[in-house]
């Protein structure tokens, strides 16, 4: 299922809230993309609006807000980067925009999704940062070292959800991050794009975010088997500089 969902911020921002692939296999959104910029971060409330996508069959859903396999229910939009409206934070807690994400040292504290995912927020700029969040399914080990294996949990009042054994960020945005120029209209050398990757495991807890974890757009296409940024044709996804992302 290729599901969009739009979001109105006050006279600021008509447009995508964000996009999702929902795998009926998995029972889990394979990724979800959305803009991120200043304008679209600004104080407001946490819904906790916990429920069915009305835009994906019900029976191929999580059925409850109850966790379950060692793991608390992680958004893949977080409900922070979308506090502009009452709305548009509702939208945010679809069970298809949720994975589950080991609790004791991956998604609580300083665990190591957590950590990339401020990592990422400190990425935002004046123009857009365009985000894919995904998810990967196969054994995996990471540039730390860390592996996973298959395994499928119960979760969200079901036994048949499949546990991914990655999490990935792919980002892109101008260089400058002020150009005011849309990316669509940028040569490569005005943007960049890189992807992080992490196992999903509890042995990154507190770990920093580094070079280890990264990889070229391309490389993280062949591995999953998806492309990403069609939409921007100049997008120089065979490369990376970690420099350019701070580290």
């Amino acid at each position: 299922y290729f599901i969009t969902h739009d979001m109105t911020v006050g006279t600021t921002y008509s447009g995508r809230n964000y996009s999702i692939y929902y795998d009926a296999d998995n029972l889990i959104s394979r990724w979800v993309a959305y803009p991120l910029n200043k304008g679209l971060i600004s104080s407001g409330s946490r819904t906790d609006a916990w429920g069915f996508d009305p835009k994906i069959p019900a029976d191929i859903q999580y059925n409850s807000k109850s966790t379950g396999g060692n793991c608390n229910k992680g958004h893949m939009l977080g409900s922070a980067e979308r506090v502009a409206s009452k709305t548009t934070n509702e939208q945010v807690f679809y069970y298809s925009n949720i994975a589950p994400q080991l609790s004791s040292g991956f998604n609580t504290g300083v665990g190591g999704w957590n950590i990339l995912e401020e990592f990422v927020d400190g990425q935002v700029c004046s123009d857009t940062l365009y985000v894919v969040i995904g998810c990967y399914f196969d054994k995996f080990t990471d540039g730390y070292g860390e592996s996973a294996s298959p395994k499928t949990i119960t979760f969200g009042g079901r036994n048949d959800v499949d546990m991914p054994t990655m999490f990935y960020y792919a980002l892109l945005r101008t260089k400058k991050g002020n150009s005011g120029k849309s990316v669509r209209n940028c040569s490569a050398s005005e943007i960049q794009c890189a992807a992080f990757v992490r196992t999903h495991t509890n042995s990154l807890k507190g770990q920093r975010v580094s070079s280890k974890e990264m990889m070229s757009i391309s490389d993280l296409e062949k591995l999953t088997g998806i492309r990403y940024f069609e939409n921007v044709p100049n997008a120089p996804k065979t490369s990376f500089k970690a420099s350019e992302w701070g580290l």
